[in-house]
């Protein structure tokens, strides 16, 4: 986790010239535009790192739940329905 953060944070200081906050603007905060050493602090917390744009997921889920669908019968097609 320690390795994450870290490149977390070397990759905003690449983009701002500045150190990173400790806070950021809410509704900034809230979709991922700006980092902050409190969305950090929650990550890390809450032992969720999705909170600071990672995440962990690979095309085997996806593939796992296509396969699911197609064996219950509830997938009709390879297109999946929106609505």
């Amino acid at each position: 986790m320690k390795q994450i953060v870290e490149n977390y944070i070397f990759k905003w200081k690449e983009i701002y010239s500045e150190d990173i906050p400790d806070e950021a603007p809410h509704r900034l905060d809230y979709l991922n535009k700006v980092p902050s050493y409190k969305r950090i602090a929650l990550a890390i917390l809450n032992n969720d790192l999705s909170k600071i744009g990672y995440s962990f997921n690979s095309g085997y889920y996806s593939k796992l739940k296509e396969i699911e669908l197609w064996g219950n019968g509830k997938l009709k097609s390879k297109q999946l329905k929106l609505f």
